[in-house]
């Protein structure tokens, strides 16, 4: 039987080939070197004092690291989950679900703003910038409410649904001078996306007057509730701290009084 004359390209041509693959379609099963998917965060804004996430999402990481450097000095803050720096409020958390790396900086000052990179260490480096903007206390005094800003969801911290019911959690993002580009759901670490499950559904509206009088409400909808969506559920602005409640799905149970 003659055999297919595929099977007898030299070994260059298949490096070639699998370039050109690589090109066309990262991502699709075969490892092709990691990247930075492109719809992610790059500006980042908190207040002095609160805790600031900034997140980095890399595909296909392979045997390569992930490093955090501060442009201004050119410190490496991190590499993979190890912090370099003697500084205790830098930590870094990795999301196995996403691939996500964030740096957390805790008690945000003045002198944090500024960029950061998060490089991938391929030869020559990968790298993506993300902008941390901190506002002062002093911006904040002089609103009329000087309160600080809160992020909850909404009700107990403990909240029961009956199988086959609706769950509906709101999560309230107030007394902030600024508010959020937006609010990201996470279930057991995992971001929820509404084309990736038909039975959630996610709105935002805005309530109050002007500046920290101002409030945004992230409304997480999931219809026809099962087992598998219970757990924990976090919600993130974009610019301030996260809020988690625990969700219950009861199967025959009596709801808790």
């Amino acid at each position: 039987m003659e055999m297919e004359s595929w099977r007898f390209l030299p070994l260059a041509a298949y490096l070639i080939l699998g370039t050109v693959v690589g090109k066309a379609g990262a991502g699709t099963g075969l490892y092709m070197g990691p990247y930075f998917p492109s719809h992610q965060p790059r500006n980042i804004t908190v207040h002095q004092e609160a805790i600031a996430y900034l997140p980095c999402t890399v595909n296909q990481l392979g045997d390569k690291s992930v490093s955090w450097v501060r442009q201004r000095d050119a410190d490496i803050l991190t590499v993979d989950r190890y912090t370099f720096v003697r500084d205790d409020r830098l930590t870094v958390h990795f999301t196995p679900d996403t691939s996500t790396w964030t740096l957390v900086i805790k008690y945000v000052q003045e002198r944090d703003a500024g960029a950061y990179e998060c490089q991938i260490s391929t030869e020559p480096k990968m790298a993506m910038l993300v902008h941390l903007n901190v506002i002062a206390l002093m911006q904040v005094v002089t609103v009329a409410s000087p309160t600080v800003p809160q992020v909850e969801v909404k009700g107990a911290s403990d909240k029961y649904v009956r199988s086959g019911s609706t769950a509906r959690l709101e999560c309230k993002v107030s007394s902030t001078v600024q508010l959020p580009d937006y609010i990201f759901w996470y279930h057991l670490g995992e971001r929820l996306l509404e084309y990736d499950n038909p039975r959630v559904k996610m709105t935002v509206s805005r309530r109050g007057g002007q500046g920290s009088e101002m409030s945004i409400i992230s409304t997480l909808i999931i219809s026809n509730a099962e087992p598998s969506d219970a757990g924990n559920y976090t919600c993130l602005p974009s610019n301030l701290h996260s809020a988690t409640t625990l969700l219950h799905v009861l199967n025959g149970q009596y709801l808790p009084s």
